[in-house]
């Protein structure tokens, strides 16, 4: 049988898919500076590939830990699909709208009906299901969004699709943001594991005693 990595090499690998995605948010904000919209937010995605990374090593090492097996072979497999990686970097969604749609509609009775209320409990009903299908459809969609803005494309017998002209400063700008978002979550406990032990105390103090890991880049403030 192939021998088993140790949690050892499973938290080094977390680590260095943390620096990574943290490198590549930060070069794709020098993109978004130069106006290269399309190539940030396919920059940005890889970075939330190397995020998702950085979640699955873990769960291996969870895995480990609990006294299982996990190889290099398993490792390649489980960190070999893009869309499986983007469902490991998914940590948080954010919707977007405005009061004159029917999702900007429920956040408004959401908001102003007495909490308890039969108006509350069916907004709060929708929002949920809401959140629950978009979480499902976030991975595929984020991988579609990476190909998008990195591929010209046939889209019909008159015209092509070309990434400079599909992708807006807004939607960039928000891209990164959220991207953004996430990766400070997972600095932040990558940086100071002292305050997230009761979290999980063994992974934190591993952390702690590793004292030479990689120092992170910054989490990046993407002006609007």
């Amino acid at each position: 049988m192939p021998a088993s990595v140790t949690p050892e090499y499973l938290l080094k690998g977390a680590a260095y898919a943390l620096e990574q995605c943290g490198l590549l948010l930060r070069d794709a904000k020098v993109l978004y500076r130069n106006d290269s919209y399309s190539t940030a937010v396919a920059l940005a995605a890889f970075a939330r590939e190397e995020l998702g990374r950085h979640s699955i090593l873990l769960d291996l090492r969870r895995k480990v830990r609990r006294g299982g097996s996990v190889t290099i072979k398993e490792i390649q497999t489980r960190c070999g699909d893009h869309v499986r990686k983007q469902e490991g970097g998914v940590l948080s969604t954010v919707t977007r709208t405005n009061k004159n749609t029917v999702l900007g509609k429920l956040h408004q009775t959401y908001s102003s009906a007495k909490p308890g209320s039969k108006e509350w409990k069916a907004a709060k009903e929708q929002l949920e299901k809401l959140d629950r299908q978009k979480k499902k459809r976030v991975p595929s969609d984020r991988h579609e969004q990476r190909m998008s803005a990195l591929y010209v494309d046939a889209v019909s017998s008159g015209g092509w699709k070309r990434p400079i002209k599909e992708t807006s400063q807004i939607s960039a700008f928000e891209y990164l943001q959220d991207a953004g978002n996430d990766y400070a979550a997972q600095y932040q406990r990558y940086t100071t594991p002292e305050d997230y032990k009761p979290d999980d105390p063994e992974l934190y103090a591993a952390l702690e005693e590793w004292t030479d890991r990689p120092t992170l880049a910054c989490p990046p403030l993407v002006p609007p």
